[in-house]
């Protein structure tokens, strides 16, 4: 029996001493170590690689960078159809209209004016509301007109138009001029997106008179009905266009 239990105690002992080597060997030195004991993967890398891009992404922007304005295609092509339109109007000729400084108008046209009822495109030739690129917007509140009553041939036509000056001194203002075989059709419009954008610029207070002068060469016959729209009223007047030799005078 004594021999028994110290076999016994024995392997006891040799199991306690293989215990602890065994789970020395288990375990390793990052294993022991808490989540809390890791160190942090540092910053300044990430700082230094932002800051970095920073200054080569803004230089190259200075450096690169195109001065002139970016090109927009849908503007391009929507001048390149006003251009195409003015071009070819079924044989109407779209005519060159430039803003000159004030002159007085010696012999004057008799103007007629008349009030609209009637939607634009319903009073304007078809081809011409066909061929347009964009209906145009009017201009309201032209309160006068005043016309050459006759030209000479290859000289322009001078027309003076009334309205108000908010409208006048703006660079969208546009006096469309549109002539075939003896009809003249001038349109006092703003260049604008919308109604809402032409209402955005006021109407009332003080009023200017703008003096225009209108190519003429392609016009062939001796008389021409002209007709000026406004966003309320047409007017409505003849010209001539006088042979060499004939003063410019409406009593010859």
């Amino acid at each position: 029996m004594t021999a028994i239990s110290n076999d016994r105690a024995l392997s006891r002992a040799q199991l306690g001493l293989a215990s602890p080597l065994m789970n020395n060997k288990s375990q390793t030195p990052d294993s022991k170590r808490s989540p809390v004991d890791r160190k942090p993967w540092p910053m300044w890398p990430i700082a230094v690689s932002i800051l970095s891009f920073m200054v080569f992404y803004t230089w190259f922007q200075f450096t690169f960078r195109k001065t002139e304005k970016p090109y927009e295609p849908s503007r391009a092509m929507q001048e390149r159809v006003i251009k195409a339109a003015e071009k070819n109007l079924y044989d109407w000729y779209s005519l060159a209209v430039t803003q000159i400084s004030p002159i007085s108008i010696s012999e004057s046209a008799t103007i007629i004016p008349k009030i609209r009822g009637e939607p634009l495109e319903n009073e304007l030739p078809s081809q011409i509301v066909y061929y347009l690129p964009r209906k145009p917007i009017l201009i309201p509140k032209a309160t006068s007109l005043d016309s050459d009553f006759a030209f000479r041939l290859a000289e322009p036509l001078t027309i003076a138009l009334e309205m108000p000056e908010a409208f006048a001194d703006s660079p969208l203002f546009r006096l469309t001029a549109l002539y075939k075989e003896g009809d003249l059709i001038l349109l006092a419009e703003m260049r604008v997106e919308n109604e809402a954008s032409l209402a955005q610029l006021s109407s009332e207070g003080a009023l200017k008179t703008l003096h225009i002068s209108i190519d003429t060469q392609p016009i062939a016959t001796e008389k021409i009905a002209v007709q000026l729209y406004t966003a309320e009223k047409t007017y409505h007047w003849q010209i001539e266009q006088l042979r060499e030799g004939i003063p410019l005078s409406s009593e010859s």
